[in-house]
């Protein structure tokens, strides 16, 4: 493959997959809230797998000439990303029980809906990680340095939430600076796990069990 194609093409591939984004959560999304829960809930999934998974799996079959699962991570290293796996959740749920419990005096509400199961726990981790570390983190390790890469990576990761919040009107100062400030610091922490795992299995998990943790407290 020319050298100048493998590094370029993951540019088109993110501001393409970033402008279906856009489109799916300005459009569609306001079609979908027509809906009932359950088929709403179904079609969101659907829609997400279409634009976020399948694109990288034929990407990586046919740019990089290799087996999709393997290159993402999800073949090897399942006792080292257990290991990482087991620290990380316990630094998260001691977090989330610290803080809550003690500092802000939260309640835990366990009423969580079919529709945040799905897309805001289950499918959230599987989908975004398969993007952000599995591929665009590996493919810029190609070219940068990790710490420069997972910078990159997460910087972008940060710019494919700006369409969600914008439609739930949260696109505004303060919010949007320390929400940003938030995410970056997962993606930073993610990043760093899948690198020293080996395993995208790891930061699947614990990006679900983040993302259950934020819907049980708030």
């Amino acid at each position: 493959m020319d050298l100048k194609v493998n590094k370029n093409y993951i540019w088109v591939y993110f501001i393409t997959f970033f402008a279906l984004w856009c489109i799916r959560e300005l459009l569609l999304v306001q079609y979908l809230d027509l809906m009932d829960s359950v088929p709403r809930a179904i079609t969101s999934a659907v829609i997400k797998v279409v634009i976020w998974i399948i694109p990288v799996l034929l990407l990586v079959k046919v740019m990089e000439k290799e087996v999709p699962l393997s290159y993402l991570g999800l073949r090897q290293n399942f006792r080292n990303g257990l290991k990482w796996t087991g620290w990380a959740s316990l630094v998260f749920i001691s977090y989330f029980v610290i803080l809550n419990f003690t500092i802000l005096d939260n309640n835990v509400d366990f009423r969580i809906g079919f529709n945040e199961w799905l897309n805001t726990i289950l499918l959230v981790g599987i989908t975004e990680e398969i993007v952000f570390r599995g591929f665009l983190l590996r493919k810029l390790m190609d070219s940068f340095k990790f710490w420069i890469a997972n910078t990159i990576t997460s910087l972008l990761f940060i710019s494919i939430h700006f369409p969600i919040w914008f439609y739930k009107g949260l696109f505004e100062f303060p919010y949007i600076l320390t929400t940003s400030l938030t995410v970056f610091i997962l993606s930073i922490i993610f990043g760093y796990v899948y690198k020293k795992s080996g395993s995208l299995w790891s930061v699947i998990v614990i990006h679900s069990l983040y993302n259950l943790l934020v819907s049980l407290f708030y």
